[in-house]
């Protein structure tokens, strides 16, 4: 694992991290404005700092159950992804060294399950993420939206 801080987070009440290098801020939730075609954990889009980027129910996307709750948005770093994230809360930045152990997770979008003081965490593959949420975004274009108006 190349990441020496991790930043913990939790959605539909399983505990999550990501890499905190990939986070560039944490925001409130915010106006959201919808966009026509997008499968249904696509929020919408959101001005982060004159940047239209897109909003993500992660739950949502993982196919966890949940109720919605205001929670939280997770920026992903801009020079990644114009992505942000919904998450149900924040909760701490971990160093690597309080990791206790670290296992393999048959989920390709996990890159390790962690022990750690908090409890078990899913570290996040981001790249698996974003091309999986790129490749639903692909799949769910009209077919009629082709190159050249044809």
């Amino acid at each position: 694992m190349t990441a020496e801080r991790l930043l913990l987070f939790s959605a539909a009440r399983q505990q999550f991290a990501l890499n905190l290098q990939e986070v560039c801020e944490v925001m409130e939730p915010q106006q959201c404005y919808p966009f026509a075609g997008a499968p249904p954990h696509y929020l919408g889009l959101i001005n982060f700092h004159g940047n239209l980027t897109a909003l993500v129910d992660l739950a949502g996307y993982l196919r966890l159950p949940g109720r919605p709750v205001p929670g939280k948005i997770l920026v992903i770093d801009t020079r990644l992804a114009h992505l942000a994230l919904r998450v149900d809360a924040v909760g701490s930045i971990l160093d690597a060294t309080s990791i206790t152990s670290f296992g393999s997770h048959e989920d390709p979008l996990v890159e390790a399950l962690l022990e750690t003081p908090q409890g078990s965490v899913r570290l996040l593959r981001l790249e698996t993420l974003l091309n999986g949420l790129e490749q639903e975004l692909q799949q769910s274009a009209p077919n009629n939206a082709k190159p050249g108006g044809t």
